[in-house]
């Protein structure tokens, strides 16, 4: 490997993240890259074949969802099998899981570094042709950015599997699968293995659109919010279309309630200290005719905020104040209401501890821009769970340059700069030995 720098340090991690492999990937090696769907081998530029770029591209044509995850598993683990020197761990109820441990042989802390594996069901259409890569699969896409995710944790395991002597202890790579459905985190954790693991702290990080290249952002606590979903039935009198007033007019109500419901977080309760929002997705009607009010309409959506949301007969909780509000908007027109929540992913809550024995220096060391707020947000992460069971930190890797990364998550045109790839491997290698020095 070509070294551009000899600068004495903080021993040689320094050096090997300085890299010529670890500089930006210009996008012209990039789409060179996709097009001959082969390693990139640019000597003139000094950059070696990548295995994060390799990974990204392969994850990224060949999307999958859920729980089944077999062309990631097989990759993923193909990948550290030829590296060799990792022993991996299965648990059985989340059988496309892949943990796998790279012990430095020397003693210190049990660390983990996370990423999500699945893709996601676009809701019209398929990913663009503009796009390169490009999903194989139609209507799949990995539109969550899990696919860099993957592919720069295994990009820092490759990396670190190269220099064990820079960190201590143990590192637990955990690519974990059904992060957009149930059963990903909260398996893991209910099986027990990190605690059996002796793991001490767990880190991740998500791409953020928008946000440049080369920034990293950390919030300190409360980060993102709960997610639960909610069901609400209207029921009352159907009529005909041109005498409204004989029933409930369902169809007017439920636009009322809706309303109500988008509305009552800033009016209801304290939306400074207890900020929540409740977002409606899918309306449905138990008719068919378009000449008569229906007897029943169904409402669907979610509902985040910072805290639980109690039980419904508890006066005071958000749940019961939604509940008692909205029953009697709809009692007033004539209809009554059947409300029900469905508990979700919990609260996600950074260690502030850990972040600050970390923040001072890890910037510098990865090569990052490090902006530690205490901003929170209305997304929501099933990386919550292991904060449950132990210190957890989620960081946020910008990944918007020239045109690309800038539209949002979820949305069929959403793309990542590749120069975001070394930078998160560089980032991941860093917090490793950084965490392995600090934390006992």
């Amino acid at each position: 490997m070509k070294m551009i720098s000899k600068s004495s340090g903080r021993g040689k991690v320094k050096k090997f993240l300085q890299m010529e492999r670890f500089k930006p990937v210009h996008a012209v090696l990039f789409a060179g890259f996709l097009l001959a769907g082969a390693p990139v081998y640019a000597a003139e530029t000094g950059i070696e074949p990548n295995e994060a770029l390799e990974a990204y591209v392969y994850l990224h044509r060949n999307p999958e969802v859920g729980k089944d995850l077999p062309k990631a598993h097989d990759y993923i683990v193909g990948r550290l099998q030829a590296l060799g020197g990792f022993s991996f761990e299965n648990v059985p109820s989340l059988p496309s899981a892949v943990i796998a441990i790279l012990d430095s042989g020397r003693p210190g802390p049990v660390i983990a570094l996370r990423a999500d594996m699945d893709a996601r069901r676009l809701d019209v259409g398929d990913e663009p042709t503009s796009h390169d890569p490009q999903s194989q699969l139609p209507g799949l896409m990995h539109n969550c950015g899990h696919d860099a995710h993957s592919a720069m944790l295994l990009g820092a395991a490759a990396e670190l599997h190269a220099h064990p002597e820079e960190f201590k202890g143990k590192i637990v790579f955990l690519f974990q699968p059904a992060e957009e459905v149930k059963g990903g985190a909260d398996d893991i954790v209910a099986d027990g293995i990190l605690t059996r693991l002796g793991v001490r702290a767990i880190f991740a990080q998500h791409v953020v659109a928008g946000q440049a290249v080369g920034e990293v952002t950390v919030s300190q606590g409360s980060a993102m919010a709960g997610s639960n979903t909610f069901k609400l039935t209207l029921s009352g009198t159907a009529s005909h279309a041109a005498m409204p007033y004989e029933g409930a007019d369902l169809g007017v109500t439920s636009a009322k309630i809706i309303l109500e419901l988008a509305n009552l977080p800033a009016r209801g309760w304290d939306s400074s200290n207890r900020p929540a929002v409740i977002s409606v997705t899918k309306i449905s009607s138990s008719s068919n005719s378009i000449n008569a009010t229906p007897a029943e309409i169904t409402i669907e959506g979610t509902l985040r905020a910072f805290e639980p949301l109690g039980d419904v007969a508890i006066s005071g909780s958000l749940n019961n104040l939604i509940a008692v509000r909205i029953g009697a908007l709809a009692q007033v027109y004539g209809a009554s209401i059947d409300w029900h929540v469905t508990p979700g992913t919990p609260p996600t809550i950074n260690d502030v501890s850990i972040i600050r024995s970390l923040a001072t220096d890890l910037g510098t060391e990865a090569g990052v821009k490090l902006a530690v707020s205490t901003d929170r947000f209305m997304t929501s992460e099933d990386f919550a769970y292991y904060g449950q069971q132990l210190p957890a930190v989620y960081f946020g890797q910008g990944i918007a340059k020239d045109g690309l990364g800038d539209v949002g998550v979820h949305q069929r045109e959403f793309t990542i700069h590749p120069d975001a790839l070394p930078n998160g491997v560089r980032f991941l290698v860093a917090l490793a030995r950084l965490a392995s020095e600090r934390l006992h």
